[in-house]
């Protein structure tokens, strides 16, 4: 699409057509002369000149490479005076001509923008199908996380560049509009950054007081903080920018701007990146919760967590056990099918049992079969809840069958703890579904931020790639608008 473009401006853009508003010249007249200076680097041929509705037109061929001044005359409309202004244009070695910038509008620069919109559309297309497939086949994978994110940043980027192709300009324009996407993102979801931050400093205090005051428990009150400040800091960087000494950003043609402009579009893309990984994560996190799995499973395995001082389990802990019960009774329902219950977790230095054999105890108290239980009780996180259970299961399946090549294995945990959970477990090479039991509002925020940054720093080094890449793309961008708008001009 690109080829198509360029293609067009070689061919026809030795011609162009320059539209200004008659409010820049002073809008009293439309008698207008329009002529080249003398001492003009380039040349153009003035093709015809004239005034329609609110704008007045100038008509011009390319003759010689160069930068032309053009010499707008004004005869103001009752008056014998004479307004003079100029309008620079650049001839390039093909004989293109754009307007005010090197890299200007041209003719067929919104062409450019409208097949780049379309582009956009296209990658945005191709992105939805390529994440709903990724889903379909494994909800548990990070790439999907960074699918979703792409989703929501291809449709602001496209977005942003419709309101450029029908605003119009050229390459220059075209870049601008780029840069801005990342901070029209931040800006539109800044409401929701702000309405989100109260929600969470409500939901802390609830949990503080009831938990206890701790920096894990304000998490999402610090995520929260974050974004808040990223969002406004280009604000607080512009005041600094303007009132500093130690670096001009008034000079049109100082290096000043474009290093105001570089730091501005920066943080603006850093915290769009963060918001879109993290909005990515929510929706993804929300489906893995409210996913059912398919009636099929020979175990489910039953993630621990900390006990009560007598040995008991937390309400916490007791609704992953009530939601893998429940989920036996359904399928036993559904398919007359039993399954087999793994509890897993090892015994705390604090814990005068280990977290599955407090489990096990429920479990048989709730009525299930010592011989429908399989105990692992050596792990101290969910990796190895799931290494160690997966292996137990592995020792204890039939010699024979169907079900001793590929059994099938569900999770129960808290609702918030399923997506990583299942992320993990596919990072181990494990194909499993997870079921998610529900805890108290308060809680579950605080402690999804917790596996949302669990989750960024498991991921880091992707992270960091993508982090770099955003910074060496703004610097390109606003290294190609300098040679525009300074090495070029």
């Amino acid at each position: 699409m690109a080829a198509i473009g360029a293609c067009y401006i070689l061919v026809n853009g030795n011609e162009f057509e320059l539209h200004k508003k008659l409010s820049e010249f002073g809008g009293r007249s439309n008698h207008f002369v329009v002529r080249c200076e003398e001492d003009s680097e380039g040349e153009v041929e003035i093709l015809g000149c004239e005034v329609e509705g609110d704008e007045l037109i100038v008509r011009m061929k390319s003759v010689r490479k160069g930068r032309v001044f053009l010499q707008v005359i004004e005869h103001p409309a009752g008056t014998d005076g004479l307004n003079m202004s100029y309008l620079i244009v650049y001839v390039h070695a093909s004989g293109v001509i754009t307007s005010e910038d090197y890299f200007g509008e041209c003719t067929g620069s919104r062409l450019m923008q409208v097949l780049i919109a379309i582009y956009l559309a296209a990658l945005l297309v191709a992105m939805i199908i390529k994440f709903r497939n990724s889903v379909r086949e494994n909800m548990y994978r990070y790439r999907n996380i960074l699918y979703a994110g792409l989703i929501i940043f291809l449709v602001f980027a496209l977005l942003s560049q419709v309101r450029g192709a029908i605003s119009g300009g050229g390459l220059i324009a075209a870049l601008r509009q780029a840069m801005n996407t990342m901070a029209s993102l931040v800006l539109f979801t800044f409401p929701i950054v702000i309405l989100t931050t109260i929600s969470v400093f409500v939901s802390n205090i609830r949990l503080m007081m009831k938990e206890g005051f701790g920096w894990r428990n304000m998490l999402a009150s610090i995520l929260a903080i974050v974004l808040g400040f990223g969002s406004l800091l280009p604000f607080f960087l512009n005041s600094f920018f303007q009132q500093t000494t130690l670096i001009d950003v008034h000079r049109w043609t100082g290096i000043g701007r474009f290093v105001e402009t570089f730091s501005e579009n920066v943080v603006y893309s850093l915290v769009a990146y963060l918001e879109c990984i993290l909005f990515g994560t929510i929706f993804l996190g929300v489906r893995a919760a409210k996913h059912v799995p398919a009636f099929d499973k020979d175990y489910i395995l039953i993630h621990g967590c900390r006990l009560r001082s007598d040995g008991t389990l937390t309400k916490l802990l007791q609704a992953r056990a009530d939601r893998a019960v429940e989920f036996a009774k359904m399928q036993k329902e559904k398919t007359g099918r039993d399954i087999t219950f793994i509890p897993s977790g090892g015994k705390g230095d604090d814990e005068i049992v280990s977290e599955a054999e407090a489990i096990r105890r429920y479990l048989t108290e709730n009525g299930v079969p010592e011989e429908q239980i399989l105990l692992e009780d050596r792990s101290f996180n969910t990796e190895q809840n799931l290494r160690n259970s997966l292996e137990l299961i592995s020792e204890n399946a039939p010699a024979d069958g169907a079900d001793a090549a590929s059994p099938k294995v569900a999770f129960s945990t808290t609702n918030y703890h399923v997506l990583r959970a299942g992320l993990l477990a596919t990072e181990q090479g494990f194909r499993l579904e997870g079921i998610g039991a529900k805890t108290r509002s308060y809680f579950w925020i605080n402690a999804f931020v917790r596996e949302f940054i669990a989750t960024i720093v498991k991921e880091k080094k992707r992270h960091a790639i993508v982090v770099g890449g955003l910074v060496l793309l703004n610097l390109l961008l606003v290294v190609l608008e300098y040679i525009s708008n300074v090495v070029l001009s």
